[in-house]
C-alpha cells in the first residue's frame, strides 16, 4: 500500500454511487458541502494572511500554491456533487438542494418532538435516516470508500 493515496475518479465515483441508497447519497453530498467550506475559509485565512504578513516572496508563493490546491480540491468536490445530482435524476427522484433538506429535516424534528396534546411527544421524524457502514462490530469491509 502506498503511502500517498490518490482521490477516485470521477468515473470510478460515478460507478460506484449507483448502488448506493438515496439517503447516503445526501449525506455525501453535505459532507463534501461541508469540506468545501471548510476549504474556502482556509483559503480567505491564508489570503489574509498573505495580504498583510511579510514573509519572503518565496514563502508567499508557496503559500499561494496551498491556496491554488485547495481551490482545485474545491472544484473536485463540486464536481462530485455535480455526480451525485445525476445519479438521483437517473433514479428518477427530483433532486433537492441541501439548505432545503435541513430545512424539511428541522421541521420534522420540531414536529417529532412537539407534544402529541396528551403531554406525550411524537414519536420518530420522517426523513431522518441513518446511515450505517458495512463494518459493523469492528469487522473490516473491502470496497470503495467514497
Amino acid at each position: 500500500m502506498s503511502t500517498e493515496s490518490l482521490p477516485i475518479t470521477p468515473g470510478a465515483f460515478a460507478e460506484a454511487i449507483k448502488e448506493l441508497p438515496l439517503a447516503v447519497l445526501y449525506s455525501k453530498v453535505s459532507e463534501l458541502t461541508n469540506s468545501i467550506a471548510h476549504l474556502d475559509r482556509s483559503n480567505s485565512e491564508l489570503r489574509a494572511y498573505l495580504a498583510e504578513s511579510n514573509d519572503s516572496e518565496e514563502e508567499k508563493k508557496e503559500i499561494q500554491e496551498y491556496v491554488s490546491e485547495n481551490d482545485g480540491v474545491a472544484v473536485s468536490m463540486k464536481e462530485r456533487i455535480g455526480l451525485l445530482k445525476t445519479e438521483v435524476e437517473n433514479r428518477g427522484q427530483p433532486w433537492i438542494e441541501l439548505e432545503e433538506l435541513k430545512r424539511v429535516e428541522d421541521e420534522d424534528a420540531a414536529e417529532a418532538a412537539a407534544p402529541n396534546g396528551d403531554g406525550s411527544a411524537a414519536t420518530g421524524a420522517t426523513g431522518a435516516t441513518e446511515a450505517t457502514n458495512g463494518g459493523q462490530d469492528g469487522e473490516s469491509e473491502e470496497g470503495v470508500y467514497l
